[in-house]
């Protein structure tokens, strides 16, 4: 059973891939559920406490999570002048100044509300997934400082099988050439805490 989350993006999006270097961040077209999980977690230490947080750490860590986009994303590539610490000459390992650089950032405009689904079978009971209901209406960012979002509700019913426009993880068994894809790697918790 599956839970969707119905989001709104309020601002422009940016959340770089974790192998992509700060002066050469490419977007992903949607949070990851990394991005999805901290918020989650900053939700649950803000609104209830760390120690809740601790208790049900790994039950977030080992949420699967989908992802249904807009069909009208826009992604705007930019050069930005950022300010960027110096490295002292006199000592090697200190900053003390500031340098002027460039920078070079993508934002996406997503056209319409992205949705997340939650995959039910790891809470094991009601109580679980009442909780989850809660701190997911506490979430409004995901990804960089500023990518706000709103939420809007949850669907009604808990689905049993995802649409076909929902995200998938890739393996030989589902590829299919025939049909347009965007394929990217998104970040996650590990196996191992």
């Amino acid at each position: 059973m599956w839970l969707e989350l119905v989001y709104r993006p309020t601002s422009l999006f940016s959340l770089k891939q974790s192998s992509a270097t700060n002066s050469a961040a490419k977007t992903l077209l949607c949070p990851s559920p990394y991005a999805v999980k901290m918020a989650l977690l900053n939700a649950i230490i803000t609104y209830d406490s760390l120690e809740t947080a601790q208790k049900h750490f790994n039950l977030i860590k080992d949420l699967e999570m989908q992802f249904c986009l807009s069909e009208i994303i826009s992604v705007n590539n930019c050069f930005l002048k950022i300010k960027k610490k110096k490295r002292s000459d006199s000592r090697g390992d200190e900053w003390d100044t500031f340098q002027s650089t460039v920078a070079f950032r993508e934002y996406a405009y997503l056209d319409g509300d992205l949705k997340i689904a939650i995959n039910l079978q790891k809470s094991d009971n009601g109580d679980e997934t009442g909780l989850l209901k809660r701190w997911c209406t506490r979430i409004n960012y995901f990804g960089k400082r500023g990518c706000f979002f709103q939420f809007l509700g949850f669907n009604p019913e808990e689905i049993k099988q995802l649409p076909k426009e929902y995200s998938k993880i890739l393996n030989s068994k589902n590829l299919d050439l025939d049909s347009p894809n965007i394929i990217f790697p998104m970040d996650d918790f590990g196996k191992k805490r």
